[in-house]
C-alpha cells in the first residue's frame, strides 16, 4: 500500500470514542477536523478541543489535505460512511465492530484493495502489554481450554448520558452485548486462531430499558480445544479477564489492569504486571501511533478489514444462533 505521512485527520462522529481519538491525535501534533450530524455537540466539542468543525461530510471528503478518516459513528453507519471515505481515496480507521451486518463489507474491502488504501479496525486490546506478553508466552496448540469474561454495568458507561438513547441499547443501531464485546472475540482469535464452529446463546435478562441482548454465552469450538466467552451489560464491577489451561494443567490467568499469573505444580507466580502509571488510554494511543507508523511505511495494519469481517461474522453467528464458521 502507498506510504503516507499523516498530518491531518478527519474524525467522523463526536461521541466519546471520537473525542478520545481527537485528543490523542492532537497530542501527537496531527491537525484534527471533526464531523457530526449533531451540530450542538459538534460546536461544543470543537470549541473545547480547538478542532476544525465540518458541517458537510461530502465537502470534507473532497479536501485533499485529509490523510486519514476515523469512523466513530454508531455501528450501523460504519460501512456506508466508510465506503464514502474509501471512494474518496482516503485511508481508514474504523472503530469496532466493523458493522452490525455483513452487508456492504466485501464491497468496502474490494474498494480498499483497488485504491491501495490503508484500512484498519480498532481493536485496542491488541496493544495491552500483558496480553502481548501472554501471546508471546503461549502456543495455541498447547491450550486445552480457555475461559473469557467481559462485563460491566451499561448505565454507568457514560456519566451524564441517558444509556437508553445510546446505540449500545438499540438493536437498529447495531447495539447489544455481543457486538459491544467484539474486543473479546477478536483477542480470542488473535491468541488462538479462528474457530471451526460457534455456539451462541443470548438474551435480555435484566431490568435495563434496552431492546438488545444484555447477556451472552458463546462457545468457540476448535479441533483441539474449547473456549467459552461470557459477555454482559449487567455487572456493577467492571470485569475483563481470561484463563487459559494447557494440556499439562498449567494455567495462565490475565486480569485487565492487574497482571498475568501462572499456576503450575510448583505454585503461583506473576509473569507480567501493569506499570503503576498505566491508563486505558495508553492502549488507544499505542493503537493510533502504530497506525500512523504503518501508514508512513506502507505496511499492513495489525487488524485488517479482513480480520474485522471475520470477527464480525463470528459475532453475528453467535448473536443469531451460532453454527459453522
Amino acid at each position: 500500500m502507498e506510504k503516507r505521512i499523516v498530518r491531518s485527520a478527519l474524525i467522523i462522529g463526536a461521541g466519546s470514542i471520537g473525542q478520545r481519538h481527537a485528543l490523542n491525535l492532537k497530542t501527537l501534533g496531527i491537525h484534527v477536523s471533526l464531523f457530526d450530524t449533531d451540530h450542538e455537540t459538534l460546536i461544543r466539542v470543537c470549541s473545547e478541543g480547538e478542532y476544525t468543525r465540518c458541517y458537510d461530510l461530502n465537502a470534507a471528503l473532497c479536501n485533499d489535505q485529509i490523510d486519514l478518516a476515523l469512523i466513530c459513528t454508531p455501528n450501523h453507519l460504519h460501512i456506508p460512511i466508510a465506503q464514502k471515505v474509501a471512494d474518496a481515496g482516503i485511508n481508514l480507521f474504523i472503530e469496532k465492530p466493523l458493522s452490525h451486518s455483513l452487508e456492504g463489507v466485501q464491497t468496502l474491502i474490494d474498494t480498499v484493495k483497488k485504491k491501495n488504501l490503508y484500512a484498519t479496525v480498532g481493536f485496542m486490546l491488541r496493544y495491552d502489554p500483558c496480553l502481548l506478553h501472554l501471546k508471546e508466552l503461549i502456543k495455541p496448540e498447547e491450550i486445552a481450554f480457555a475461559q473469557v469474561e467481559g462485563g460491566s454495568y451499561l448505565p454507568s458507561w457514560r456519566p451524564g448520558t441517558d444509556y437508553r438513547k445510546t446505540y449500545c441499547s438499540n438493536q437498529s443501531m447495531g447495539g447489544g452485548a455481543i457486538l459491544e464485546g467484539v474486543h473479546e472475540i477478536d483477542y480470542i482469535c488473535w491468541l488462538l486462531g479462528y474457530p471451526n464452529k460457534i455456539h451462541g446463546v443470548s438474551g435480555k435478562f435484566s431490568s435495563l430499558e434496552i431492546d438488545t441482548e444484555d447477556t451472552a454465552m458463546i462457545v468457540f469450538e476448535y479441533n483441539d480445544k474449547l473456549v467459552s466467552l461470557h459477555m454482559d451489560y449487567l455487572q456493577r464491577k467492571y470485569t475483563r479477564k481470561c484463563k487459559l489451561c494447557k494440556r499439562d494443567g498449567t494455567i495462565y490467568e490475565w486480569i485487565f489492569g492487574k497482571c498475568v499469573r501462572e499456576f503450575t505444580e510448583n505454585g503461583e507466580r506473576k509473569l507480567c504486571w501493569y506499570d503503576s502509571s498505566f491508563e486505558t488510554n495508553d492502549l488507544y494511543m499505542d493503537e493510533i501511533v502504530t497506525s500512523l507508523f504503518n501508514m508512513s511505511r506502507g505496511t499492513e495494519p495489525k487488524s485488517t478489514l479482513e480480520n474485522g469481517a471475520k470477527v464480525l461474522d463470528i459475532a453475528l453467528k453467535a448473536k443469531y444462533g451460532g453454527g459453522k464458521w
